[in-house]
């Protein structure tokens, strides 16, 4: 009796042009939603959290390499 091998497949890599659309829209979905934030915070309490800008533009950035690093 011959031993059977303990090889499970694992996640199938999606083509790269699905990986890179994926990707962006991450990013755009997420840079929409902080900037969402800020036109809310201007119109509800009249100031703008200046803090927050630099954090808006630099999490859609991180968000999109840690969907991306799903499938590497």
């Amino acid at each position: 009796m011959t031993p059977v091998p303990n090889h499970e497949p694992g996640r199938k890599r999606p083509p790269a042009w699905v990986l890179n659309t994926l990707t962006a829209l991450v990013g755009i979905v997420t840079l929409s939603a902080g900037v969402g934030w800020l036109v809310y915070e201007q119109v509800v309490n009249r100031e703008i959290p200046y803090f927050a800008i630099p954090l808006v533009l630099c999490v859609p950035v991180i968000a999109a390499v840690a969907f991306r690093n799903l499938w590497d």
